[in-house]
C-alpha cells in the first residue's frame, strides 16, 4: 500500500503544481491586461485642476497705450 500511496502522492503534486502554473499565468495576464487598459486610458491631454492665469502684458515704455478709434 506504500508503493500506490506514493504514486498517488506524486500525481496529486503534480496536479498541484500544474494549477499553481495555471494560476499564476492567469494572474500575470490579467495584471498585464489592467496596465494596458489603464495606459491607454490615460494618454488623453493632461488638465490642470486649477485654472491657470496668463502672465500680464507689458507695453514697451515709449508706447501709449492704444486709444479707441471713433
Amino acid at each position: 500500500m506504500k508503493a500506490q500511496q506514493a504514486r498517488n502522492d506524486e500525481r496529486d503534486n503534480k496536479r498541484v503544481f500544474r494549477w499553481g502554473v495555471g494560476a499564476a499565468i492567469f494572474v500575470f495576464v490579467l495584471a498585464l491586461a489592467y496596465n494596458l487598459l489603464t495606459q491607454t486610458r490615460e494618454e488623453g491631454p493632461v488638465k490642470p485642476d486649477t485654472p491657470v492665469q496668463s502672465a500680464p502684458q507689458t507695453t514697451s515704455p515709449g508706447a501709449s497705450p492704444a486709444s479707441p478709434t471713433k
